[in-house]
């Protein structure tokens, strides 16, 4: 199914991110580009989409990386078709970064591992197989961390993650540490972290979900889907209200993260 609302919105959402990162001017970029300030605002505005090799430039310009042009240029062409395809190759992580940055409410689950922006960098580094060394992924889940820690106002947030997530750290020299991480984005405004200590059908793999809760700028309502051989963006209401009731009745079944770590992994 397209995806056109969300893919929509994430050009417009990043173009906008990058004129807010880089100390260029709108003028400046509309001079390297060759192009007016009015046709750079139309962009920003969403009036008006550019092309994909023009998308690369202006992202250039303002000093993104090269994956992160890579897939703006991606949603492009995907836009450009009618449809835009979620997979694997492409992760899709910005679309989940700049989402995480714009919702008003989100809803977070993983079944196995800790949220990657809730990590901290040892639990990332010895608890993740194929990822410890990973340094350009350690920086990009602590990118995410600030960014969630930092937003004013604060969004709507909620973490739920299996027992099994934090059973996986016993005997773990490092657990301690990571727990009283947790407990720390426990007590940030707008935000809980629940533990869901029962087997509930649709648990199976981990999603987000991200609502505009009031958000001018957040992205229109969607799931985000990871399982071992797909990544998918889902835009249709009915699934979107499907994986938000199923999430609330895992979250009541949850209970808040607190105490001692001894006790939730006995």
């Amino acid at each position: 199914m397209p995806l056109a609302k969300v893919a929509d919105w994430y050009l417009k959402a990043d173009l906008n991110a990058l004129v807010s990162e880089t100390r260029l001017t709108l003028v400046q970029i509309a001079a390297e580009l060759g192009v007016s300030t009015r046709t750079i605002n139309n962009w920003l505005s969403g009036e008006t989409r550019p092309k994909a090799g023009m998308v690369a430039r202006f992202a250039q310009i303002c000093g993104a990386s090269e994956k992160r042009i890579n897939f703006l240029v991606h949603v492009v062409n995907q836009l450009d078709k009618g449809t835009v395809v979620s997979d694997l190759d492409k992760r899709n992580i910005f679309i989940v970064e700049r989402a995480e940055a714009t919702a008003g409410e989100f809803w977070k689950f993983e079944p196995l591992y800790v949220h990657g922006p809730l990590q901290d960098r040892r639990y990332h580094t010895e608890m993740l197989p194929g990822l410890g060394n990973s340094t350009p992924n350690w920086q990009r889940k602590l990118r995410r961390f600030q960014t969630l820690q930092n937003r004013r106002p604060a969004p709507i947030a909620r973490y739920l993650m299996s027992s099994n997530v934090l059973r996986r750290l016993r005997g773990w020299e490092g657990a301690g540490g990571l727990f009283d991480h947790l407990l720390q984005v426990d007590r940030w405004p707008n935000t809980e972290i629940r533990i869901l200590d029962e087997l509930i059908y649709g648990a199976e793999h981990a999603f987000d979900i991200y609502l505009p809760g009031g958000f001018l700028k957040a992205p229109p309502s969607l799931v985000y889907v990871e399982t071992l051989d797909q990544s998918r963006h889902i835009e249709e209401e009915a699934t979107v209200s499907l994986y938000t009731d199923r999430v609330k009745r895992m979250w009541s079944a949850g209970q808040r993260i607190g105490g001692r770590l001894d006790d939730w992994i006995r």
